[in-house]
């Protein structure tokens, strides 16, 4: 996705809150004794930092224009490369790095070109390769209790995440690409994990199934600049046990064109990538004449 879990960290700091408001729910807690943070690291990532664990999604981008019904307007598919690495201090860091493909909702064939039905335009497609995308969990001073809640043989935890930052892309530089002077969204996961493999202690991981939504801008490679509305992104993923189970297109486009994206991160690298940001880094490289990257 465009950045889905390098959102991850800010959750923590709405996670009291939502326990707060699950009024007719019953909080849980793993009965193994590890903390918290421990379990959402065992469900969203691998307590072994050798481990490398891939987060599979799959979803469709709908238009929402005001005064209009949402309308589909592409798929997408890709998945984040997670692993985790405990600091001496007890926090908790994920080096991750993701992709994303967009694809026509007829075919399934991954876009490279895609015709806007809003503009009339054909646009170029820019799929997203966010690397790095690293976060601490639990920073010092940030609320941390997982607002575990029971279901059944599962847990399941929702997390709530709003988000407003200067955009990469200032109007008066980017005027076709900018939503505006400010990013403006929202992200929201709900997670199942086995309650019976998140309190085994001989497991390093628990196998995750989540859904996800999301509320943003136009992308910048629409070229739709301020023009009213935005996108609404629903998607679906699990964890996979390696790249052999991702679809055959997508390890064609990991071999050719992604190869870094077969294992996480090795090293704690600064500031993270998004999709504004990489679409920056191209159009920079488009105006300066190297179009070969």
């Amino acid at each position: 996705m465009l950045r889905l879990f390098s959102v991850l960290a800010l959750a923590t700091s709405a996670f009291v809150p939502a326990a707060q408001a699950q009024s007719s729910a019953t909080a849980a807690q793993p009965a193994t004794g590890i903390g918290n943070i421990e379990s959402l690291v065992k469900m969203r990532c691998s307590l072994d930092p050798k481990e490398d664990v891939i987060l599979w999604w799959s979803g469709t981008v709908f238009a929402q224009v005001p005064e209009k019904a949402p309308s589909a307007l592409l798929g997408f598919e890709g998945y984040n490369i997670c692993r985790a690495e405990k600091q001496a201090d007890g926090t908790w860091r994920l080096l991750t790095r993701e992709l994303t493909f967009y694809r026509d909702l007829k075919t399934g064939e991954i876009l490279d070109q895609w015709d806007n039905p809003m503009t009339g335009e054909r646009n170029h497609v820019l799929q997203v390769a966010n690397d790095p995308v690293n976060n601490v969990l639990n920073p010092p001073g940030r609320p941390s209790t997982v607002p575990w809640v029971e279901g059944g043989d599962q847990l399941m935890l929702t997390m709530n995440i709003p988000l407003t930052y200067p955009n990469p892309l200032p109007p008066k530089d980017f005027p076709k690409q900018s939503s505006g002077e400010m990013y403006m969204g929202s992200e929201h996961f709900m997670f199942f994990t086995p309650r019976v493999a998140i309190e085994d202690p001989a497991l390093t991981q628990a196998p995750a199934s989540y859904g996800w939504t999301r509320t943003g801008p136009w992308l910048p490679w629409m070229e739709m600049g301020q023009a009213p509305g935005g996108l609404l992104y629903i998607a679906q993923g699990n964890k996979k046990a390696s790249i052999a189970e991702l679809p055959a297109d997508i390890q064609e486009r990991v071999r050719s064109t992604y190869p870094q994206y077969t294992t996480a991160p090795r090293e704690w690298i600064q500031p993270n990538m998004t999709s504004w940001t990489v679409y920056k880094q191209w159009h920079e490289r488009q105006q300066s004449g190297d179009r070969n990257k």
